[in-house]
This record gives C-alpha cells, structure tokens and sequence, in this order.
C-alpha cells in the first residue's frame, strides 16, 4: 500500500447548478433537411446532438467541467440491386462514401488508434439531485496513445517495396516510403514496442487531474482508493502517468496497490471459449471478409497504391496467380496465398494508424501523407468492423464477445457495495487500467444506447449507415469508462450512478430507466434489476 501526501486544496462544496439544453443541430430532425447533411439514420441524428449538446452553466459553480469531443459523422450508403447480394460480382453494385465532419479537411480517421481528445470549455456535466453527494467512483480505462505493439507491418511494406524499387516501378512519392517506414520505426524502436509517447503519458495525467477537480470531496485525508492493473507496462505506465495526475493538486490520501489481474483486465487471452469462437466461428469471418472483398476496397486500395507504385506493379499485384511477381517470401493478412492491394494498404494504414501518438509533425502526418481523407476514413470503417465483430457487440444472438467482461461489471458492482458499506467512507473507489480488448468488449456488455448496443443481422454487414458504432468513440487511446455513485445525506440507503463515457454523460441500457427523462442518474436498485438477468446475479444481490 503507498501512501501519497501532498496538502489538501480547498476546494468549496458544489453548489446547486442550473442548466440549460442547447442544441446546435436540432435541423437535423427534419427529415427534409437530413439530406443536405448526408445523414439519413434518425438514431444518427439524435447520436449527433448529444456528442455535440452544450450545456450552459454559471461560471461562477467550483464544479464547473468542460468537454467538447472530437465528433465525426460518417455515413456509408450501399446502393445495390440485390440487398443481400453482398457477395454478388455484379459491376453496378456501387458503394457511395459519404462524411460529415468538423474537423479540418487535413485531418485524418484512425478507429481505435484516435488520440484522447480532452475536455474543454464547451460541455459541462449536469448537478446531482439536491441533497446527494458523491460517495465513490469507479474507473476503467484504455492505456494511452502508444508507439506500435509488433514488427510486421513495416516488414512486409518494405518487401513490396523492394520488388517495385528492383522494376523501377516506383513513383516519386513511393521513392520516399522506404524513408519514411525507417524513421517511423526508428522512432517507434526508440520509445519502446507498444510504449506510451508523450501525449499518451499526458492523456492520462491530465485525466487524473480532471478526476479530482471533478470529484474534491472524495480525496481527503481519510480517504482510500483501490487502483488494479493488467500488469503490461503500457498501462502500468498510464496508471501511474493517471496517479500523478490525480495527486498534482491534492492530497494526502491512500493508495492501496492490487496485484496486477489479468483474469479481470486482460481477458482475452485467458478465456478459452472466446479464443474458440474467434478461431471457429463461420460467419465473423465471412462478415469480414466481405467487407475486405468489397469492390469500393479494392478502389481506395488501388488510389493509395497508385500514388506509390507505378501501374504495372499493381497490374502484378492484383495479379491473384502473382505469376509474375516473386513474392513467395511475404506472409499475407490471416494466411491467404499471396497478398493482394487491400493487403499492402491494410499494411501501411495499420502502421501508420498509430502515427498521431508521435510528438514530431513529419511523424504524426505520416498517414496523411499517403492516405486522402476518403481514404482513411474507408480503411478506418474496415478496421472498425474488425473490433465490432470480433470485440464488439457483432452479429445479433452472438454473446461470445463481450461475456467474457461479465466478471468486470460484476467487479463494478461489488465495489460500489463496499463503498456503501463502509462505515468510516474512507473507500472511494477503485481505478482500473487495461486494453482496448478490455474497454470494448465492456461497452457492449454495457448496452449503452447509440454507442454500443448494436448488433447486425446475419444477413447483413456492419456499415457506418445501419449502425453508430464507431472504434474512434468507444476505444480511442485512454477511452473510460466511469461510474460516479451518489448517496442521499439524508437517506443513506437512497444511492444514485451515474456513467460517463470519456468523460461525457451517457444512459445505461434502454430497460433502466433514469430518475427523470433528462436525467443521467439511475437509482441503483434500478440499474442492478436491469442488468441482473444479464450476469444471473441471486436475488440476494439485488438488496
């Protein structure tokens, strides 16, 4: 157990707040107006106003708290004759790409590989309920923005390269690539494998200084708060990058250090029924693999290549019998015969996928520099489909990738008992630290409305039209997930939750229902009945 002191800041009590709901995007409603926007799911539109709902609050509250995300719409339209023909070769079948976004036109998209975007001053958590105060918080997050975690990706672009380069095949800007894959892993190689940068180590103490900001009343002299590990340095790394944060201002209070838990935080490796699913079920697979195959692929594919290698190369490389080209050295993705041009781009978008992770701009542009904007948002939408099916809430009736999580939200249960249960109140909490293998699989276990709750028919694919998932809103470097529990002064067997998701109010499952339509506070009792038939906790858990 380590005991951290520092003094105490003297932070006033929250006073009561009022608020005012302000939405910017309310003309999305209209269904004559929708089409302007490109957007044309109303599940997306109301998904859109809350990411970007700001609520005014006087300046004057000590509990005022910021947050704008980083919000990007895309909407995918699959125009085809045959609606279940996605495996169909006809020509005509057209795929049509289509982005809504705020950002810059420089910018790019890179599904879990998003940096952490950090509150500012344009959103601001609504109060609590008159007369309740904050009793514990529990905390789960990703490790921070990191350098990659293996070789291979740079490996097998730099054999392709090597073929081209021998024909005299490349471009001008492909002539530049074997440059730029060395100084982005000699980079990568002098941070570490899989090692936090910089701006991971901040993301995460900047978090654990916004905790206490957020939550003073907690951290006191008195008070205990449990923080637990997977053990991997990375996120090793970011709890105490987290622990230094959450001490910059405040306080002397205890640190009690759990054993690193792999079973709880790192599951996916330890869970033998899900390693069997990933390795044996049909139709994650195929799911994926359509999507791969999927014409508008193979275009993007061939846009970014084209800029690389001259057209005879990608002649030899679409090539499927590689007749002419001597590649029996290069391993392809998931062990297929040979790669083709969605392989080589899958490659290069993976490696330089972590590249906003890196402090220098000739690093952190690297994707930029060989993908448009249209580009990394298609290749984004094909690693988002891996996580969604694979980690996510995937194909409906298909369980197998979030079970595995039902002993965390159980955890999350359990210590909020021992917090209410504890007589002195000096546990506040408890801070857990693992993986995007950990956060995402959570999420969906956690049936977040619009966020996370989901799941695809068979007979259809994963597509950013049908569905809100995203990898950049669920799993970003540092994504949490946290549950601010709240007790009534005067009733102390009156306990509300509520959950932010990377630091935003969002509602539990649609059968739990808040204490007021616009409320994002949940009795207790209510949120335990609703997720009860979900773990098959006794009935005695539910008092």
């Amino acid at each position: 157990m380590a005991l951290v002191t520092i003094l105490n800041s003297n932070s006033p009590e929250p006073s009561n707040q009022s608020y005012l709901y302000q939405y910017r995007l309310h003309h999305l409603y209209d269904p004559a107006l929708r089409p302007m926007f490109l957007v044309d799911n109303i599940d997306q539109v109301r998904f859109i106003n809350r990411r970007n709902r700001s609520i005014s609050i006087p300046h004057s509250s000590p509990t005022s708290y910021h947050y704008r995300p980083d919000f990007r719409t895309q909407s995918l339209v699959i125009r085809q004759q045959d609606h279940n023909g996605l495996n169909s070769s006809n020509s005509e079948n057209e795929l049509e790409f289509k982005l809504i976004t705020e950002e810059d036109d420089s910018d790019r998209f890179y599904s879990t590989k998003t940096s952490y975007k950090s509150p500012t001053k344009d959103y601001t958590l609504s109060s609590p309920p008159s007369g309740f105060k904050p009793i514990c918080v529990q905390f789960l997050a990703r490790h921070g923005s990191r350098t990659l975690t293996s070789h291979g990706y740079d490996v097998q672009t730099l054999k392709i390269w090597q073929l081209a380069k021998e024909r005299n095949m490349l471009t001008p800007l492909g002539e530049q690539l074997k440059e730029d894959v060395e100084r982005f892993m000699k980079e990568n190689n002098q941070i570490g494998v899989g090692q936090l940068t910089e701006l991971g180590r901040n993301e995460h103490s900047d978090m654990g200084a916004r905790l206490v900001s957020r939550l003073p009343m907690l951290f006191s002299s008195s008070s205990t708060i449990e923080v637990v590990t997977s053990g991997k340095k990375r996120v090793v790394d970011s709890c105490q990058c987290f622990l230094s944060g959450l001490t910059r201002s405040q306080s002397n209070f205890q640190i009690r250090h759990e054993v690193p838990n792999k079973t709880l935080l790192y599951f996916h490796k330890s869970c033998s029924t899900y390693q069997n699913f990933k390795q044996t079920d049909p139709h994650i697979r195929k799911k994926i693999r359509e999507i791969k195959n999927l014409e508008q692929t193979r275009l993007f594919a061939r846009q970014v290549l084209q800029r690389i290698y001259q057209n005879e190369f990608l002649q030899l490389l679409t090539d499927e019998n590689h007749e002419n080209l001597s590649i029996e050295n290069i391993d392809s993705i998931k062990g297929t015969t040979g790669p083709n041009e969605v392989d080589a781009v899958l490659w290069l978008y993976a490696m330089f996928s972590v590249a906003p992770a890196h402090k220098e701009s000739h690093l952190r542009n690297m994707l930029a520099k060989y993908f448009n904007r249209e580009e990394s948002n298609w290749f984004a939408y094909i690693s988002d489909a891996q996580e969604y099916y694979t980690k996510g809430p995937s194909i409906k009736g298909t369980t197998a990738t979030f079970d595995m999580a039902k002993p965390l939200l159980i955890d999350f249960f359990s210590s909020i008992h021992k917090c209410i249960e504890d007589s002195s109140k000096a546990m506040v909490g408890c801070l857990r630290f693992a993986h995007a293998e950990t956060i995402i699989p959570f999420a969906s276990l956690l049936q977040i409305p619009c966020l996370s709750d989901q799941a695809v028919d068979l007979n259809e694919i994963y597509r950013y039209d049908n569905n809100s998932w995203r990898g950049a809103h669920i799993s970003p470097m540092a994504a949490n997930i946290q549950w601010e529990i709240y007790q009534n002064e005067n009733d102390p067997h009156q306990i509300l939750v509520r959950m932010l998701y990377n630091e935003m109010e969002v509602r539990f499952k649609n059968n739990c229902q808040p204490i007021a339509p616009d409320s994002y506070f949940y009795d207790f009792n209510e949120l335990k009945r609703a997720y009860a038939p979900l773990l098959l906790l006794p009935n005695s858990e539910l008092n």
